[in-house]
């Protein structure tokens, strides 16, 4: 046999791994194919004579002079190869001889985000279809020292080899690009990226930044959306009708109220005033500064402080309710440490409602046991009646026919049940009204005037103006006589 040389294609040779070095001879050829991306090898043996002969160490040897790397797998296959050639009609294989490792490209760096990123909430409400306009900027919130992100670092890859042991150069993954902005702060191992504020999660291209405080430049509308916050959120001009604003801290508004919802786990201020529409609702933990209030609901934690009026509001202090010039009109006012206005109720007599001296919780719920107890009273009354002298001689019970007497007895029975329940009842009556009275040394201050139709009530002493009142006056709880009495 001659010596190994490189090959070309034939003409009209079908589609398979091309042919790379041929050792030729009288009796047969020896064959090296190799696939393209040289992870392949194979052996193919044409035989030129009858005499189909060929051994294991004519391929070895042959392989080995093209510094093939033949593996396990192809010794096996050349030798079951062998062992057939004498069946093998004119060529045998191509057999697998070798295979080769393909490179592995690195893993790209990630960012793993462990609180939901501003735009994936964005993207998450424009996928349902229907976008809600008023929540499409929702705020990320985070807490001091929360996680906010973790960095998967990028991987090198692995390096290939080919069939002739020729290493092959692998692709290193991407690194991510993320850096720290004000308020965020990097573990040493420079992978988690941690919250030093409370505030909102805010991310600038590939800066990762938390606000402690939120300021919206201008109204809040559609093009702000209703706002959630764990901190304070300060609003330059307009909170508009039908939006929401929530925060864990104060609440500030440079403008007005319209029918909107403000909510804050502090105080809230609004320089413009409240114009509520009937749908304008205020809710504080701590303080309520407004110009006016007018068509709101409200329920503050503390004081209640109106420069000009309240009109056609309901107003719930736990503090004091103060306005400085206007009055009160049209307005439902508990105040559980006092009451100061210039005029209460109006003109037109108008229905005005001012209450000083307990919780506003306490009142709705000693409404609902007064009317729980009325309905016992009642229905104890209807039973007693029924009975009529059965209730102070029992033994009447005996002569009466067999109906009655059993009709007798189930009322005595649910007579008992009423009685027991109306004597509990009373008794959380009665406790309720201590704490009421608790607050009777309160008072209410009115400078000016207090129109005719005005019901005012301290503590548990309740009045109903029949005239008016020309100030300056203060009303104190007459506890003798359940009302209440004007001194000037």
């Amino acid at each position: 046999m001659g010596k190994a040389r490189p090959a070309s294609k034939p003409p009209g040779k079908p589609e398979g791994p091309p042919v790379h070095a041929v050792l030729k001879g009288d009796a047969k050829d020896i064959q090296l194919l190799v696939s393209p991306d040289r992870l392949a090898a194979y052996v193919n043996v044409v035989f030129h004579t009858r005499e189909r002969s060929v051994t294991v160490d004519e391929l070895l040897a042959f392989l080995q002079e093209q510094k093939v790397k033949v593996v396990e797998e192809g010794m096996a296959n050349i030798e079951k190869a062998v062992g057939e050639a004498v069946q093998a009609v004119g060529t045998l294989g191509p057999v697998l001889v070798a295979r080769g490792s393909a490179a592995k490209k690195g893993r790209d760096g990630r960012i793993e985000w462990l609180v939901p990123p501003p735009e994936a909430l964005r993207e998450k409400k424009i996928a349902v279809g229907r976008v809600n306009y008023r929540e499409y900027h929702q705020i990320v919130n985070v807490r001091q020292g929360q996680k906010i992100l973790s960095i998967v670092p990028h991987t090198p890859g692995e390096p290939g080899e080919d069939i002739f042991g020729v290493a092959i150069n692998c692709e290193g993954g991407q690194p991510v690009s993320m850096r720290k902005g004000k308020n965020v702060e990097v573990a040493p191992d420079g992978k988690e990226f941690i919250a030093q504020v409370t505030g909102m999660l805010q991310v600038s291209a590939d800066v990762v930044l938390i606000e402690p405080i939120i300021v919206v430049p201008n109204d809040v509308d559609m093009s702000v959306g209703n706002i959630n916050f764990v901190g304070p959120v300060k609003v330059t001009r307009d909170v508009r009708d039908g939006f929401h604003v929530k925060a864990g801290k104060e609440i500030e508004v440079g403008g007005m109220a319209e029918g909107a919802v403000l909510e804050s786990e502090s105080f809230i201020r609004i320089q413009g005033g409240v114009a509520g529409k009937g749908r304008g609702r205020i809710l504080c933990k701590g303080n309520l500064e407004a110009k006016y209030l007018s068509e709101v609901s409200v329920e503050a934690g503390g004081d209640v402080i109106v420069a000009n009026s309240i009109t056609n509001s309901t107003v719930k202090s736990l503090g004091r309710v103060v306005v400085n010039s206007g009055g009160i009109r049209g307005a439902n006012v508990i105040a559980q440490k006092g009451l100061h206005a210039p005029e209460l109720g109006s003109e037109s007599g108008v229905r005005t409602i001012v209450i000083v001296g307990f919780d506003y919780h306490l009142k709705d719920r000693f409404a609902n046991l007064e009317g729980e107890l009325s309905a016992i009273r009642e229905a104890v009354e209807k039973i007693e009646t029924a009975l009529g002298p059965l209730l102070t001689d029992a033994d009447l019970i005996s002569i009466l026919p067999p109906e009655k007497s059993e009709i007798a007895r189930r009322l005595m029975t649910q007579l008992d049940v009423l009685v027991k329940r109306g004597n509990e009842l009373a008794a959380r009556r009665d406790a309720m009204v201590a704490k009421m009275q608790a607050g009777s040394d309160m008072f209410i201050e009115v400078t000016k005037k207090i129109f005719a139709g005005v019901v005012m009530q301290i503590g548990t002493c309740k009045r109903t103006f029949e005239l008016e009142v020309t100030g300056p006056v203060k009303i104190y709880p007459d506890m003798e006589n359940a009302s209440v009495r004007v001194s000037r």
